[in-house]
């Protein structure tokens, strides 16, 4: 089997070692089938993808791809790799693909097929990665925090609420946040906005007035006054900028 966090991270457990795995968006685990394992969200909205291959399959991706030895040679205990671009791409493109009609169901098909061949091939090119302690959990938390205000970055995200939904208290969520990013989570969220906002303004010609709407600030000036702040640029430097990019 493998199993592939696509929205949040997940403790892993498995017979072979004595305590937990964090195991984020970033890597993908993989387990042969006869070994016990459990997995625990660390938190409500996560979504992770299991792949599970028998030997038939594997039989069949063999006679079309190539020996899996050094595959095989790899699996004894639960290994851990890291994803690259095009296997998350793959991954988005499966929970797309969830609906229930023939038609999607074998594009789902093909699509999952195609992302355990590209696992396959990251297990045999690529060094396996340490398995995450117990003292991962901070970082996997700290993850899971930047991944739910980036999802909700032009929403009002009080500390107190933050700290709540993952089952912090607001000292602990504060400080945990400063030491592993080096910014206050509320100087986090701005950088977020200011993110999306420059976003639209490259990619739309909507007014700075709407952009700053949509991602949360009260007004254009306000908008323009943080994105200085924080890049030294306003929008309209940032639309100037793309006009010269595309002029070139």
């Amino acid at each position: 089997m493998l199993f592939l966090p696509r929205i949040g991270a997940v403790d892993f457990r498995d017979e072979t070692r004595k305590s937990g795995a964090w195991l984020s968006e970033d890597r993908f685990v993989v387990v042969r089938q006869s070994l016990a394992h459990q997995t625990a969200a660390a938190r409500i909205g996560n979504s992770h993808l299991a792949i599970y291959a028998s030997d038939d399959q594997l039989a069949r991706i063999e006679a079309r791809i190539g020996s899996l030895s050094r595959v095989r040679a790899k699996l004894d205990v639960p290994a851990f790799f890291a994803v690259t671009p095009e296997m998350r791409s793959l991954q988005s493109l499966c929970h797309v693909s969830e609906t229930d009609d023939m038609a999607s169901r074998a594009v789902q098909g093909h699509i999952a097929a195609a992302l355990l061949i590209k696992c396959l091939a990251q297990i045999e090119r690529s060094e396996q990665l340490s398995a995450a302690c117990p003292e991962g959990h901070g970082e996997a938390l700290i993850a899971e925090i930047k991944s739910f205000i980036t999802k909700n970055a032009t929403s009002d995200l009080p500390l107190d609420a933050i700290a709540e939904f993952f089952g912090l208290s607001r000292r602990h969520a504060t400080r945990l946040f400063r030491e592993k990013t080096s910014m206050s989570i509320a100087e986090f969220h701005e950088r977020e906005r200011v993110r999306q906002a420059r976003d639209l303004l490259v990619e739309t010609s909507l007014p700075v007035g709407e952009v700053a709407w949509r991602v949360g600030f009260e007004s254009g000036s306000s908008l323009a006054r943080t994105m200085r702040r924080v890049t030294g640029l306003t929008p309209t430097d940032v639309r100037k900028s793309m006009a010269r990019t595309v002029k070139t």
